[in-house]
């Protein structure tokens, strides 16, 4: 059985593509382009599942098609329409040595110098000039913080930590206007 702390999740599993059973994955992490690992794992009726990959092809910069064992036909991927998609943590090591995309760091743990742990990314907003990370924090609810490589103090891809230098009021700032 896949447990939760083995896997992190790359993306989600939108409409089915064509008629010989693929589907098309929104990727927020191309580490399965890599071809470490020969399967990607599914989130179906609250388990993780493997699904063999047969075939894959990016669509778009966010984008890709991807073709499972055992799946050929549209109605037979619709079951795994809108499932969230993981990768293997143990095929992941030692594949990524550098950020890519800050769209990479959905999943990632956030830590400030001064502050700590603030929480785990669950989205990237790169559509303007500054690119926003929106932080799920048990203790701040949603934090929103920009993010620029002067603010990065280390990152660690294999562990999935992101170490921000914030700038001393900015998380304060976010917190207050979320409260008012």
């Amino acid at each position: 059985m896949i447990r939760p702390d083995e896997v992190f999740s790359i993306g989600w599993l939108g409409a089915a593509h064509g008629l010989r059973g693929e589907i098309s994955l929104r990727y927020t992490d191309d580490i399965f382009t890599s071809e470490a690992c020969d399967y990607l794992v599914c989130k179906i009726d609250g388990l993780l599942v493997p699904f063999f990959v047969e075939d894959w092809r990016i669509r778009s910069s966010e984008t890709a098609i991807i073709k499972f064992e055992g799946y050929d036909d549209a109605n037979a991927v619709q079951i795994l329409q809108n499932t969230e998609v993981f990768y293997p943590k143990t095929a992941a090591e030692g594949q990524q040595s550098e950020l890519t995309s800050w769209k990479m760091l959905t999943g990632f743990t956030v830590n400030d110098e001064q502050a700590g742990e603030i929480g785990t990314v669950t989205a990237v907003d790169d559509s303007s000039a500054n690119t926003l990370l929106y932080i799920s924090s048990a203790d701040r609810g949603e934090v929103i913080l920009p993010v620029h490589p002067d603010l990065v103090s280390s990152l660690d891809i294999n562990k999935r930590i992101l170490q921000l230098r914030l700038p001393e009021g900015l998380l304060e700032l976010n917190i207050s206007s979320i409260e008012n």
